[in-house]
């Protein structure tokens, strides 16, 4: 049984999307993601890059933990043709175990795992936050990004609708229990502090289109989302 008749089955509804996703980069040391169908064929492309200021002070970014090759830029391959799936389906450890883009054999999402490294002189606070840059037909409704950062997972998703009885969605107990977008376009801020002279960070990050979530219907077929994951050294007060 195919994996999207699955889904049909435990939600009793009928659905057999197909979505673009893909990677696109905007901003400063920044990743961009997204579920595309109208970008050029370069910018389905996931991507990473710092800044002028953070990489002459020695932040740098790798897709293995040696840093043999330090970068101020990365790229991955686009995922094509994904359909809305769960979080139970996703291979976290596989995909915390897969340096750079990981592409599940049975199911299609954005995964791509990288690491931070201060190869400078200085302790550092580095700040980043998640912002959405484009979206349509309302696809922000139904995404859902996952964070890990140092083995710890953070699920993000945008507040639900109340439906036309009243009540907000339920989902089952195999999904996180998530934390909602600042705003229409901030999905989060976070800092991490205290960075040392040849410490590393790990990150992980996941997205694909759940299909426990009501507003994962055929509305959004075709929808646009771009954002743009950004890193800065946080200035000294």
């Amino acid at each position: 049984m195919k994996y999207h008749k699955i889904l049909k089955a435990e939600k009793a509804l009928s659905r057999n999307k197909l979505f673009r996703i893909g990677i696109i980069l905007s901003g400063i040391f920044s990743l961009a993601f997204g579920v595309v169908t109208f970008y050029g064929q370069d910018s389905g492309n996931f991507m990473m890059s710092i800044d002028r200021d953070a990489y002459n002070r020695g932040i740098v970014i790798a897709v293995d933990e040696s840093f043999q090759n330090p970068q101020a830029r990365l790229m991955t391959e686009p995922v094509d043709e994904a359909r809305d799936l769960t979080y139970r389906w996703i291979k976290i450890d596989e995909v915390k175990n897969t340096d750079g883009n990981y592409n599940d054999p049975d199911f299609d999402y954005v995964a791509f795992t990288f690491y931070i490294q201060n190869s400078g002189s200085e302790t550092v606070n580095v700040s980043y936050h998640i912002t959405m840059t484009d979206v349509t037909k309302n696809i922000d409704e139904a995404i859902r990004i996952l964070i890990i950062e140092d083995d710890v997972e953070t699920m993000y998703q945008k507040q639900d609708n109340l439906d036309e009885f009243g009540a907000y969605p339920i989902y089952p107990p195999t999904l996180p229990k998530p934390l909602y977008f600042i705003s229409d376009t901030i999905i989060t801020r976070k800092t991490f502090r205290n960075f040392k002279p040849l410490d590393i960070k790990k990150f992980s990050v996941i997205i694909w289109l759940e299909g426990y979530d009501p507003d994962t219907t055929d509305d959004i077929l075709g929808g646009n989302i771009k954002m743009d994951m950004l890193f800065s050294i946080e200035n000294r007060s």
